[in-house]
């Protein structure tokens, strides 16, 4: 892994702009005269040197002048009083709209000056627009992303119907067409009722020059363009809304940090507990006895000076007495001893360390200062560091468990795990290990003195031992970096993000209809969309993702077939594949001649193929694998029949017990019991096989509780048993949806 120093400083896309950015000299003019938003002509004109098509118009100061200017432009004409303290002119009654002639637009002057409640600043006159459709384009600044281009339908039930989408700037020609198509109203940009279909490219230019213009201008806080309404089939905008601010100050520079000292916390060859305890109620004790009982192959040096042994092993008073100098130190003394520890760390030669400690930038402002101090001394000593205030860090590769709070120790696997929180970390890695799914890495992040949790996402990306990465996401300082990171990681391994904290309280306080809808949850799918991420916000089906792509290939398309022991399971996963944007496979007739030879001549004859509960030996498997080798299916979900093969066992137990009360003789013609538990255990392997054969997934249901997930050695291909239809129909569509952006950007996956 090549070394890599990092002293990038937060970018919210507000950095200084040129002298000859197009309008560059309307803003500074609007600027230098203390104006917080741009007049409707400024704007337009603004929108102009952006190649933007606008309606054509003149702001007058005269009912004269008013009646000249529509004599040039052409009747029917429009009204607008002209106030950059009024946003929404249609809301205020200063738009008059369909004035014919003179006498109209001299009485029409005389409404709008009289019905204003500020002082007008003129009245703006344009040409006419006449269209059915109307939509529009907008730009708000996130703190964590920068700016943000939002498109949907327009006119005055913009914020009520909330038709809208969102992609963060700078927007490529494929992010700006594919916005286009997620809206619901997206029938709309086609033929309709007779008007043509709308110039895509408009909307696409207009939607990137939205964005342009933003990264351009770091003043411009907000851009409403709405209506953009389009008449026959070219849109032009007719209104439009600029809002102007003071740009956010570039935060301190981050203290520089190297990725490549990470492999010491995650590859150590020797691991040092310091404020290590025989105390299992103190996170010294537990991450002490997790690392012990483990199985860490290389030396374990607790640190206690009060102690002379911890659970059987020598223990040293100070780092100073251990026979060598360890790779990795684990933090977890009070607060106010830990700069001093990783000193001596340092000193000494440690590469890494890890403070679970807490009491720092989470406690107040003497914390915050305390923990700046800390990453100082080990970013001058050129180590890594995680936490403060975290929960470990873990590497089943290495039989590596250095995490408190409870014991967890999931085997090996290809999934590298970050967690903004620790109790929902190792939360999921006892599910995982509950499960039998591997997790190969985990870090607890911590407060990010040092090195943030994008860090890790950079470190795991490139860590060849790491197929797949799960991020816990609460919160993000770097949002472009992070989008950065994850667009990078994707295109290289599945990034699986839970996002936590995604609720969105109270109003927010914006002049555009953009900032008014720009919620952090729409934004964050945005980043979600244009950089291939696959989120949820359901922990069940977080670790559900996890296991399905780190055993199961990618499906090349969304046509799925259900094969369902009896018909109710397949008519609910049926239903969920279409609420799922998955589309039932239809069967060939070939594919239902090759099934009607193994099933009853009563089966379904059509997907879901119903097995009638048929559990005679090698009919499933048959209709199974003739299904997975259709050409017209891309992945397969078989409901019921593990569990259901080895319902005899169920059976034959029952009837012993009946026959040991009865005192007949147990055991009389009742099959032999192994046959049933070695044909589940044939079944899970031939599964394996038939997806290694084939590269499509088969996601599993069992007909009874089971606590395993994954069957099998691991990779590249293990069995995966999900708990319900629903589950295994919803990481599928999860599945596609990523095959599809890897498709899109032209990446493939190993083995495609």
């Amino acid at each position: 892994m090549a070394t890599r120093r990092v002293t990038k400083t937060r970018q919210t896309g507000t950095a200084k702009a040129p002298k000859d950015r197009p309008g560059r000299a309307i803003l500074e003019a609007a600027l230098v005269a203390g104006q917080t938003s741009l007049d409707e002509a400024e704007a337009k004109a603004l929108f102009a040197a952006y190649g933007i098509p606008v309606v054509r118009g003149r702001v007058v100061q005269s009912a004269e002048e008013a009646v000249q200017a529509a004599g040039e432009l052409g009747y029917p004409v429009v009204l607008k009083g002209a106030s950059r303290e009024v946003q929404h002119k249609s809301d205020a009654g200063l738009v008059l709209l369909d004035i014919a002639d003179g006498a109209a637009t001299r009485g029409g002057y005389e409404t709008l000056t009289h019905r204003a409640t500020v002082a007008l600043e003129g009245v703006l006159v344009e040409e006419m627009i006449r269209g059915g459709r109307e939509f529009v384009i907008g730009m708000n600044r996130d703190t964590q992303f920068g700016p943000v281009v939002m498109f949907g339908l327009g006119g005055v039930l913009t914020e009520a119907l909330q038709d809208v989408v969102f992609g963060v700037a700078p927007l490529s020609e494929r992010e700006a067409e594919e916005l286009l198509d997620e809206i619901r109203a997206a029938k709309l940009l086609g033929e309709f009722r007779g008007s043509p279909a709308v110039d895509r490219r408009v909307l696409v230019e207009t939607l990137i020059a939205v964005g342009r213009m933003a990264l351009d201008h770091p003043e411009i806080r907000e851009i409403d363009v709405n209506p953009m309404l389009v008449e026959g089939s070219r849109p032009v905008a007719v209104d439009a809304l600029v809002s102007l601010s003071v740009p956010d100050l570039e935060p301190a520079p981050r203290l520089p940090i190297d990725l490549k000292a990470l492999d010491a916390v995650f590859y150590p060859n020797s691991v040092a507990v310091i404020g290590s305890s025989n105390d299992v109620a103190k996170w010294g004790g537990v991450i002490t006895i997790n690392i012990i009982s483990g199985g860490f192959p290389g030396p374990v040096y607790p640190i206690n000076p009060r102690y002379t042994d911890v659970f059987g092993r020598a223990a040293y008073a100070s780092l100073a007495d251990v026979p060598q100098v360890p790779d990795l130190a684990i933090i977890a003394v009070p607060a106010a001893a830990v700069k001093q520890a990783v000193e001596d760390c340092g000193r000494a030669g440690v590469k890494a360390v890890v403070v679970v400690s807490g009491g720092f930038s989470e406690s107040g402002p003497a914390g915050a200062r305390l923990e700046r101090e800390v990453a100082e001394v080990v970013s001058g000593y050129g180590m890594a560091m995680i936490g403060p205030n975290c929960v470990g860090v873990m590497s089943s590769w290495r039989r590596f468990y250095g995490t408190g709070g409870v014991i967890t120790q999931p085997g090996p696997g290809p999934a590298g795990f970050l967690s903004h929180s620790g109790n929902m970390g190792v939360q999921l890695m006892a599910s995982a290990e509950e499960r039998s799914g591997g997790v190969g890495k985990f870090a607890g992040i911590g407060n990010e003195a040092l090195y943030t949790a994008t860090d890790l996402l950079e470190y795991f990306c490139d860590d060849p031992q790491t197929g797949l990465i799960l991020d816990y996401v609460e919160g993000l300082d770097d949002g472009r970096r992070f989008m950065e990171a994850a667009r990078r990681a994707a295109l290289k391994k599945p990034l699986i993000v839970l996002r936590g904290g995604a609720s969105e309280y109270g109003a927010k306080a914006a002049a555009s209809h953009t900032g008014a809808m720009a919620g952090s949850q729409r934004v964050f799918e945005a980043v979600v969309r244009q950089c291939g991420v696959i989120a949820t916000t359901d922990p069940d089906e977080f670790i559900d993702l996890a296991f399905a792509l780190s055993y199961l290939p990618l499906p090349k398309g969304r046509r799925v077939a259900v094969v369902t022991m009896g018909g109710g399971w397949g008519v609910v996963a049926a239903d969920e594949i279409s609420r799922s944007g998955l589309e039932l496979a239809e069967l060939p007739p070939n594919v239902i001649a090759d099934i009607d030879a193994v099933l009853p001549p009563y089966w379904s004859r059509s997907n879901p193929v119903d097995l009638v509960g048929s559990i005679k030996e090698g009919a499933p498997e048959r209709a199974i694998e003739t299904v997975v080798r259709s050409e017209a299916v891309d992945a397969v979900v078989v409901l019921g029949v593990i569990g259901m093969v080895t319902s005899p066992l169920r059976v034959i137990d029952e009837v012993k017990r009946v026959q040991e009360r009865s005192g007949l003789y147990v055991g009389a013609n009742l099959p032999d019991p192994e046959k049933y538990r070695f044909r589940e255990g044939d079944f899970v392997k031939w599964v394996a096989e038939l997806m290694r054969a084939y590269r499509k997934p088969i996601v599993n249901v069992s007909v009874r509780p089971i606590q395993r997930a994954v069957f099998g050695e691991g990779g590249p291909f293990a069995t995966v048993v999900l708990p319900s239809p629903l589950r295994s129909v919803r990481v599928l569509s999860h599945m596609a949806t990523y095959h599809a952006f890897l498709e899109r950007q032209g990446v493939a996956r190993p083995g495609e």
